[in-house]
């Protein structure tokens, strides 16, 4: 089924997860399931790289991030010249959108709500194609034919991954671009290598390294393209902090490598034990953070904050309702204080 929205929207349909500015100020520190964060946090690398350069941030940012573009470049293999870079893969949407103007914009949901909010910025006619849940919220290329079509790969709140035989069949009738922003913590091709005139790719570097204070992005795009958003962009838009971050954290095997060992463990654990509680229905996850379904989901978020945990309702993302939350993943103990609260509200 495809819905169009016309007219205002109301900012609450665009709230994310990781609120914990609001729920700290109720009452000191939470565990926060509601941001799709890395829970490793900032590796020793990055954190001594801030603290050594904390005093260059009188100076301004080099417009050109140099040696950003080149440690993107040669982590990810992909030129310089096909590169933009971002503050935040957000920034994209929005840059996009406004440079290339397409009439209609197709966006399958439940998805980020950045890609709507970015498409009714840019006066774009935004059509929203419904997955359903008992679908697997499955998705139809066939049924996807506009100007632009908007992707994630993983998709958030989903967690589905379109394949790159459907993103070849989808680029063949309307220009895509495909959010990679959970990609790293997933071990699968990426769409970069398809990057062409009609598929474009971003990415987030804030999730995998846990750096989202820093916001922190690239894209890949082809390379005239690449040239227009680069002139369109804002020239100092990544900050000179997240600039030296994003070369220490790209070089930082060992801690890319300790993320995926311990999601592939923790991943499957998670799932178990949510699965074993009563009432819960799973959808299966792909990379760091499950969605789930339950009917009493409202009284659950509400106790879970009196105990200073926080979950994703997404009753405001297209497509769901309040039955339907988002968890992260975290460390072992973490989701065990998280589970030992949800066995005794179900």
């Amino acid at each position: 089924m495809a819905e169009k929205f016309f007219g205002g929207k109301t900012l609450e349909r665009y709230e994310h997860g990781g609120q914990v500015y609001d729920a700290a100020g109720k009452t000191g520190s939470w565990l926060d399931f509601s941001a799709n964060i890395n829970p490793l946090g900032l590796s020793e690398k990055v954190l001594r790289t801030l603290e050594e350069n904390l005093r260059g941030v009188v100076n301004y940012p080099d417009p050109q991030a140099v040696e950003l573009k080149r440690a993107i470049s040669e982590r990810y293999d992909v030129p310089e010249r096909n590169l933009v870079l971002l503050n935040g893969a957000a920034e994209f949407f929005y840059l996009y959108l406004n440079t290339t103007r397409p009439r209609r914009v197709i966006i399958p949901v439940p998805s980020f709500s950045e890609y709507e909010r970015a498409a009714r910025a840019a006066s774009c006619d935004v059509e929203l194609v419904i997955t359903k849940a008992e679908d697997n919220f499955a998705l139809d290329v066939s049924r996807l034919r506009a100007d632009c079509v908007i992707i994630g790969r993983p998709n958030n709140p989903t967690g589905n991954v379109i394949t790159m035989e459907e993103i070849l069949r989808l680029a063949k009738v309307s220009s895509v671009i495909v959010d990679e922003s959970f990609i790293d913590f997933l071990d699968a091709e990426s769409v970069r290598l398809l990057v062409s005139e009609k598929i474009s790719v971003v990415q987030s570097l804030t999730k995998i390294f846990a750096i989202p204070g820093l916001r922190l992005g690239f894209a890949v795009v082809e390379e005239n393209l690449a040239r227009r958003l680069n002139l369109s962009k804002d020239v100092w838009n990544v900050n000179f902090l997240a600039q030296k971050a994003g070369v220490a954290a790209l070089t930082d095997e060992d801690y890319l490598r300790r993320t995926r060992a311990w999601l592939a463990a923790e991943k499957n654990f998670f799932v178990e034990r949510l699965s074993n509680l009563r009432g819960v229905e799973v959808f299966p996850p792909s990379v760091n953070f499950v969605l789930f379904r339950h009917e009493q989901s409202e009284r659950i978020l509400k106790e879970l904050r009196r105990e200073k945990i926080l979950l994703r309702s997404c009753a405001n993302f297209a497509g769901l309702d309040g039955s339907y939350l988002r968890s992260a993943i975290r460390s072992r103990e973490e989701n065990l204080k998280l589970f030992n609260e949800l066995e005794k509200l179900v």
